[in-house]
């Protein structure tokens, strides 16, 4: 009984995180009054754009140049501490990775 348990537990939670739920909670505090979504913003670019833009140092600063609330959240401990997981979050819903979601608890539509 306790395996069967075990798997059903199992099976119920990477079923309900189809998605990082941190990162997408990160994102849409910080980034959505100005890009929408985070799954619309994730599709704006491909994979490789995404990193390219996270991992080439003083990048994301220089395009959001002039956006003072842009740079502030730049600056902001929760994008800091999840800017790994929110690359992540958005190389797995990029615009070739074939990532489609519907409405669940955190995201319904494509409102921007």
């Amino acid at each position: 009984m306790l395996p069967l348990c075990i798997a059903l537990v199992g099976m119920y939670v990477s079923a309900a995180e189809k998605y990082d739920t941190k990162a997408f909670r990160v994102v849409t505090k910080l980034c959505t009054p100005c890009h929408g979504t985070p799954f619309y913003m994730a599709k704006q670019i491909d994979e490789d754009d995404w990193e390219y833009f996270f991992e080439t140092p003083g990048k994301l600063e220089k395009i959001h140049k002039g956006k003072p609330k842009a740079l502030s959240a730049f600056k902001n401990n929760l994008f800091k501490h999840k800017k790994k997981r929110i690359l992540k979050f958005f190389i797995n819903n990029s615009k070739f990775s074939g990532s489609v979601h519907g409405c669940d608890a955190n995201f319904c539509g494509t409102h921007h």
